[in-house]
């Protein structure tokens, strides 16, 4: 039977057995200490997770089983285990004509390696279905926009940002959903460069002292980052898995550029709208630029509100995106 014991917020697991622990074992399913049962190892703890134990693989996993040291650990629901134990642990892994990517144990995620640099694809979304609903979402009120300005006695443009929108959600669920699609990895885990580490469950540094040790710390709302015991990680914890952040930089910056245009773009459209609204009303009874106005109105304020909802996301993400500057507390 396999026991765990907390104290002062570290995590100690032994078993039956009283084996030494080994805590730079790779991430897997392990013996539990339970006949016919295996249980998730995610680099750095044990975890809820268990699963029946093949029957050929029962004798070298118990062999392979992983005990945990102490070491602070972040949320344990931020960094889910796969439900299959025959899927590979998360790594960098080649693909078949593309470029070297992050598995996460269960799923392929859209950081990649391109040009020997590690980083993101230029769309990409951890749901894909929401985000073809935001698509949906935005072509619906773009298309509603433009029908309504052709029959107006002069054509409005105000439905194309919709539009727009739109094409770009479509582009990253087809994108995300595209690298979902990809065949689960076959060969070794691609670990050579040194600017891939520390990886998750990579300790460094000599334990003691008055440096934090090794452990997932907490960073934001069900989010934690991997600390090595000497320095951050570039990767992070999260309810989707566990994910790099080396385009941590880049897309922050994205972020604010993107959210100050789309806030433009509402404000602009508000305006048309309200002005559209107020020479309908002015104008002849069978005036159509009224209900125009309206949905211009309806659309300018979704768009204006997107753009305020990813400049209030900003200092959050820039907590994710990036590493502290100073060691856990």
């Amino acid at each position: 039977m396999l026991l765990a014991d907390s104290r002062g917020g570290a995590t100690m697991v032994v078993t039956d057995a009283g084996r030494p622990i080994d805590v730079t074992a790779a991430p897997g399913w392990y013996d539990a200490g339970e006949p016919g049962r295996l249980r998730w190892w995610d680099g750095v703890q044990w975890t809820a997770h268990e699963t029946a134990a093949p029957v050929a693989q029962a004798a070298p996993v118990a062999q392979a089983a992983p005990v945990a040291r102490t070491a602070p650990a972040g949320p344990t629901d931020a960094v889910p285990a796969p439900t299959d134990p025959a899927l590979p642990p998360m790594g960098w892994y080649p693909v078949a004509d593309g470029p070297v990517r992050w598995w996460d144990g269960a799923r392929w995620s859209g950081m990649r390696i391109k040009d020997g640099r590690p980083g993101i694809d230029w769309a990409t979304s951890e749901q894909p279905g929401a985000a073809f609903a935001f698509a949906l979402v935005f072509f619906a009120l773009g298309l509603v926009q433009l029908l309504l300005g052709l029959v107006a006695s002069s054509v409005s443009f105000a439905g194309i940002p919709m539009m727009l929108l739109a094409g770009l959600w479509f582009a990253i669920a087809l994108q995300s959903f595209a690298v979902r699609r990809i065949p689960a990895p076959s060969a070794t885990a691609f670990s050579g460069d040194p600017a891939l580490h520390p990886l998750p469950g990579e300790v460094e540094g000599t334990p003691g002292g008055t440096v934090a040790p090794a452990g997932w710390y907490p960073i934001a709302p069900a989010t934690s980052r991997w600390w090595s015991g000497l320095r951050w990680s570039q990767y992070i914890g999260t309810p989707f898995g566990v994910r790099p952040t080396f385009h941590g930089a880049k897309s922050y910056r994205l972020l604010l550029v993107t959210g100050r245009i789309v806030l433009a773009i509402g404000v602009v459209g508000l305006i048309a709208g309200i002005v559209m609204i107020s020479l309908g009303a002015s104008g002849a009874d069978d005036s159509i630029l009224a209900p125009v106005g309206v949905f211009t109105v309806i659309g300018g304020v979704l768009v204006a509100g997107a753009g305020i909802l990813f400049l209030a996301m900003s200092p959050r993400q820039k907590r994710i995106l990036m590493p502290p500057e100073n060691q856990p507390a």
